[in-house]
């Protein structure tokens, strides 16, 4: 579709603002939901798709496999052909794919849909930092760049609210019907405020042709590996190896031909300075840390039987843990505070993860309300310290690296949620199999205290289950699952001792970052 021609500045009333961070706002959620209600719904999902846990998880790869380079594509697309029709196209696509959920009922088409979402929600994150720088003076662009990937970050909890509501609608289906409301309304948010026109600026080159699929099938194979690594088994699957030799080849290929081309599509010098290291690596190792909640409580409540039914509150609390730790942020900031933002944000982590490893088999969502709020409330205040310390920079050099700032960014988001989400699933695996043989070990079937509790599950069956030898095949069943759910939740409790352990050695080396930033912001003012 042809897109409108091109608006001519409107003045700038709190009306237009208003409308522009109500844009903006939308816009990220549209993003957001698209993402988060299929990630965080897998397990309600594959019954509709007569699909396995492993089957359905493939469509989680395929979103991964073509976001993570889709930034820097959509990026480069926006300076390319103008905001505007970028606008109109991004928008149109994305609720094309989306509206194409509604109709696939297999496997097949909705992994393929998956991964066309997976590009086709690119624009939309961009399109929600834009409205939201536009709806601020330029003075207040840190708070409106913050609140825009707010927007961004608040579906990832709140989509686990909502999701019973959709899925008793239409099953999977109803997820994705949420989806295409928020895209029409997001579609006519843009025609009814429309950003200030942006020239267009040649962005691409021939060099691209061959420098892009490398990198986009590099960080693809890498995401396949990564997400399918602990299902498959990393050491049992040959398939694995060969992606994981694929994306080193692709990758490394593209970093040849890009580093020897005058317009590279990434400054990969300006990326491998120190403090860009340091930042990507903060950004991958928080990521990784914050897969307790994610990952960790969320594993946990589902083996001892919780459903996102009764997680409702909690991530109803965690959302708005999350919105208050993005204002605390503002508030930091604004003293002067932004060094400190990243280590309060790890020390809470270290906390949180400490209080969460004395879980038992009755545990419920309510014991966690308090750290998981405070664990929500410590992704955003991270957030917020990537953010500033590492766009600051960028904005004042002129803007020359955004592209490349966005693209490290993004990705290194992507990458640090598949890679936590493989490091907490990979230990839960063998500590579970581990606590089990060390449980079974101590049950002796002679051992009285075994035998009297072999004999009060049998007798628990005896109403239903008339033959005393099929009631006492019965009783060991029901005892071999209570000693799983016990080696469950000890490798859980692991999972949150090891996270706390990263976490400390992430707050020592923050908090020598955070000093030598304090010590030369310092120096700068004195001058």
């Amino acid at each position: 579709m042809n897109a409108p021609p091109q608006a001519s500045p409107a003045p700038v009333t709190p009306a237009l603002r208003l409308a522009r961070g109500g844009t903006g706002l939308l816009l990220g959620m549209t993003q957001g939901f698209g993402l988060y209600l299929v990630g965080n719904n897998l397990s309600s999902i594959q019954g509709s798709l007569a699909a396995t846990a492993a089957e359905a998880s493939w469509m989680i790869t395929a979103y991964f496999a073509t976001a993570m380079s889709s930034t820097l594509l959509l990026t480069k697309m926006r300076l390319h052909i103008g905001l505007r029709p970028f606008a109109i196209f991004g928008l149109w696509l994305f609720l094309a794919v989306a509206g194409l959920h509604l109709f696939a009922d297999e496997l097949v088409s909705a992994v393929a849909l998956r991964a066309a979402l997976g590009l086709a929600a690119a624009p939309l994150s961009t399109l929600a930092i834009l409205y939201m720088l536009e709806a601020m003076p330029m003075k207040l662009a840190p708070v409106a760049l913050l609140l825009g990937f707010a927007s961004l970050q608040l579906p990832g909890p709140l989509s686990r609210v909502v999701a019973p509501d959709l899925l008793e609608i239409g099953r999977w289906h109803g997820l994705f019907l949420l989806d295409v409301v928020l895209g029409v309304f997001s579609l006519a948010a843009i025609y009814a405020v429309p950003l200030t026109p942006q020239a267009p600026k040649p962005a691409f080159n021939r060099g691209d042709l061959i420098a892009f699929p490398l990198y986009a099938a590099g960080l693809a194979f890498l995401g396949v590996v990564l997400s399918q690594g602990r299902l498959a088994w990393w050491t049992d699957t040959p398939w694995l190896g060969m992606c994981l030799v694929a994306a080193v080849v692709c990758i490394g290929l593209y970093v040849l031909i890009d580093l020897n081309r005058p317009q590279p599509l990434l400054d990969l010098r300006w990326l491998t300075t120190p403090y860009m290291l340091r930042f990507i690596a903060a950004v991958l190792l928080f990521r990784m840390v914050l897969s307790e909640q994610t990952v960790g409580v969320v594993g946990l409540m589902t083996v001892l039987g919780q459903s996102n039914e009764q997680m409702r509150t909690l991530f109803a609390l965690a959302s708005g843990g999350m919105l208050f730790g993005f204002l605390l942020a503002i508030v930091i900031a604004a003293k002067q505070g932004m060094h400190l933002l990243s280590v309060l944000a790890i020390a809470l982590v270290l906390a949180v993860s400490w209080a969460d490893s004395d879980a038992t088999s009755v545990s419920r969502p309510e014991q966690f309300y308090l750290t998981q709020t405070f664990l929500a409330l410590a992704l955003a205040l991270f957030f917020a310290a990537a953010l500033l310390l590492g766009f600051g920079p960028v904005m004042q050099d002129g803007g020359r690296q955004i592209v490349s700032f966005l693209a490290a960014f993004s990705g290194a988001q992507y990458l640090g949620s598949l890679m936590g989400t493989a490091w907490i699933n990979t230990l839960v695996a063998e500590r579970q199999t581990l606590h089990f043989s060390a449980l079974a070990q101590h049950l002796a079937i002679g051992d009285p205290m075994v035998a009297q509790r072999i004999a009060q599950l049998t007798g628990s069956v005896a109403r239903w289950i008339g033959d005393p030898a099929a009631r006492g095949r019965q009783g060991l069943t029901l005892l071999n699952q209570q000693v799983t759910r016990e080696s469950f939740v000890l490798a859980y409790n692991d999972v949150f001792i090891q996270t706390a352990g990263l976490a400390t050695l992430m707050l020592v080396w923050l908090s020598v970052l955070a000093w030598r930033g304090i010590r030369k912001q310092r120096a700068l003012a004195a001058s």
